[in-house]
């Protein structure tokens, strides 16, 4: 299982989101935990990138940047997106 640490910047953009994204939120952050290799790599040109994206939200409103360290068993929170 992998640790998830959420940058400054990202935890202040998870407290703007609106009531209805925290819960499909929370699932993408359980998810991160067993299988973060799963998301879409960030940059296209670089598939095994460690830098990947998630996009969640009841209509795929928002995005989730994050990056792997494997050798940690980490997942790094960066950016949170939200289109309103």
């Amino acid at each position: 299982m992998y640790h998830i640490d959420t940058d400054p910047q990202a935890s202040k953009q998870i407290d703007a989101l609106p009531a209805e994204a925290l819960e499909s939120y929370s699932e993408i952050l359980c998810v991160l935990q067993v299988v973060p290799w799963n998301g879409a790599p960030y940059v296209k040109s670089k598939p095994d990138g460690v830098m990947r994206q998630w996009v969640f939200g009841p209509h795929g409103e928002g995005l989730v940047l994050y990056m792997i360290l494997e050798d940690q068993q980490r997942v790094d929170v960066l950016e949170i997106f939200w289109l309103a």
